[in-house]
């Protein structure tokens, strides 16, 4: 039997596959290139992200997850159905599919009917749900029983969400729609005001990456390349650290916001469990500089980052498709 996990993300998708041992078999972004009024497919991925920007005007990029949802249905489709091709998973293979699939805390049954549909319209057959903070808390090493709650944050391109957990159930959590992506158009309008310079969302998203930090002491340093705010032409800027530090922070510290928000809910027992575990961290935004740190002394408590904290949720779906008892204990919707 083909035993996958899917987290099918608004930045990227990836695939675990368990059934062959091999891990993670794909990372790819989650868009689409479509063009004319027929939106015919011409990428797919990374093809299709290579674009952003660069397409003439009846060539359009497509994100078929926007905040966690699905907006397209059909390109979501075609998307999903080409990443597994990619996998080597023949659609006769997926007729003896196991399938968990990633998704945000809180989501509502009309979620939950898009991704049957989207699983449907794929062929596979056996697809069950699990909400984010318990594969993130897996992926990240977390020991979940029904007496030891973990406090989960994952951030990542446009979704964070905040629960504590345990086998019981979510004792308080959410999801909110915020993340890197957030980060990324506040750089844009940034460098736009402060630098005379219009940029574009991949440039704004390798600045993130090169130089992004919440480090007090950041020194790095970059180049923009882009269009001049005033003349109109192509040009270049310099950009520090400091010139960007505050387009993470303040979605970071709106983010804790909702965190603190989930702690006051808790009870005591459960608080002071929480506390002795500390918080368990993942998704692409704690790749950036001093994030964690940055999270630890705001809410004043330990932190547990795993090594590729960007792969936390996916890494917990492996483990999950793997073990029948999580799967039974976890997954929502299975047969």
């Amino acid at each position: 039997m083909i035993k996958l996990a899917i987290d099918l993300g608004s930045s990227m998708t990836k695939i675990y596959r368990a059934d062959t041992g091999n891990g993670i078999v794909l990372v790819e972004p989650s868009c689409v290139a479509v063009s004319g009024e027929e939106r015919e497919v011409k990428a797919i991925g990374k093809a299709a992200k290579k674009l952003i920007g660069k397409t003439a005007e009846y060539t359009s990029i497509v994100f078929p997850v926007y905040e966690g949802e699905i907006v397209d249905g059909r390109l979501a489709a075609v998307m999903l159905k080409e990443f597994l091709n990619r996998i080597g998973v023949s659609a006769i293979a997926l007729k003896r599919s196991e399938v968990v699939f990633n998704v945000p805390c809180g989501a509502s049954e009309e979620l939950l009917s898009d991704y049957r549909a989207l699983a449907a319209e794929c062929g596979l057959k056996r697809a069950c749900f699990i909400e984010t903070p318990y594969l993130a808390a897996l992926g990240g090493d977390a020991v979940l029983s029904d007496s030891n709650p973990v406090f989960s944050i994952n951030i990542g391109g446009g979704v964070t969400n905040i629960a504590v957990v345990s086998f019981d159930g979510i004792i308080a959590g959410l999801s909110m729609n915020l993340g890197g992506n957030n980060m990324d158009a506040n750089i844009i309008s940034k460098i736009a005001r402060t630098k005379g310079l219009h940029i574009g969302t991949l440039t704004a998203e390798r600045i993130k990456n090169e130089i992004g930090s919440l480090s007090p002491n950041a020194r790095g340093a970059t180049v923009a390349e882009g269009s001049s705010v005033a003349a109109y032409h192509p040009s270049s800027v310099g950009v520090q650290a400091a010139d960007i530090s505050e387009c993470i922070r303040v979605y970071i510290d709106k983010i804790l916001e909702y965190a603190s928000l989930v702690l006051k809910k808790l009870p005591a027992e459960v608080a002071a469990t929480v506390n002795q575990n500390g918080i368990y961290l993942s998704g692409g935004v704690l790749k950036i500089p001093f994030v964690a740190e940055y999270i630890a002394r705001k809410l004043d408590m330990r932190i547990r980052v795993c090594d590729e904290p960007q792969f936390a949720t996916i890494l917990g779906g492996g483990a999950v498709v793997r073990d029948k008892k999580l799967l039974r204990k976890l997954g929502v919707g299975l047969e």
